[in-house]
C-alpha cells in the first residue's frame, strides 16, 4: 500500500523549493482537527518572523510518537531524507557533551 504524500512549493533563498509532506491528512491536534498539512502551512506563514528572531542559531526538532499526546523526544540530527539545504552543525552543551 502506497503512503499518502504530497509536495508543495515554498520560497527559499535561492528560489522556490519543492517540499514533500508524508501523510498530510494525519490529524496532529485532534481537539482542533489540525493536520500535518495545516502545520506545514503555518510554518511557511510564520517562517520570515521566526528566521529573523532566531538569529541563525541552531534548533532541535521536537517529535511526538503517537500524536501530540504521545511520548516526546528531541531529534538532535536531521531526519533521514532531509533535503541537502538542511544544515547540521555540532553543538556543545554546557555539560561538555
Amino acid at each position: 500500500m502506497a503512503s499518502e504524500a504530497m509536495t508543495f512549493t515554498v520560497d527559499g533563498p535561492e528560489g522556490p523549493r519543492e517540499m514533500r509532506i508524508s501523510s498530510p491528512s494525519r490529524v496532529l491536534w485532534p481537539k482542533l482537527g489540525l493536520t500535518k498539512l495545516d502545520l506545514a502551512r503555518y510554518l511557511v506563514a510564520v517562517s520570515p518572523a521566526f528566521l529573523a528572531a532566531n538569529g541563525d542559531r541552531p534548533v532541535s526538532l521536537q517529535r511526538f510518537s503517537g500524536g501530540i499526546d504521545g511520548d516526546q523526544f528531541f531529534s538532535k540530527n536531521p531526519p533521514k531524507g532531509s533535503p541537502d539545504f538542511v544544515r547540521s552543525v555540532p553543538v556543545t552543551y554546557p555539560s561538555g557533551r
